[in-house]
């Protein structure tokens, strides 16, 4: 008898969710609410957690997708 275990589990959805975005924390993706970074400039798109860390933002669990921003500011969580 053979047995055939698919792979799906080892994909990563990378169509975005517009109602999420993703930082990157303690070397794990975590999803928070979309952002509203504005005019997507030049600047990376950063947000800060009530413990004071400040984080890049990202369309999905992926360094790939970085959301640009104009503010120099980060956004609060």
């Amino acid at each position: 008898m053979i047995f055939a275990t698919g792979m799906s589990f080892t994909t990563i959805n990378m169509t975005p969710d517009p109602t999420k975005n993703y930082i990157f924390v303690n070397n794990q993706w975590m999803p928070i609410q979309e952002i509203d970074c504005g005019q997507p400039l030049s600047r990376n798109c950063e947000v800060q957690l009530p413990d004071g860390s400040i984080h890049q933002v990202y369309d999905t669990n992926s360094f790939s997708s970085p959301k640009k921003t104009g503010s120099e500011v980060p956004f609060e969580l």
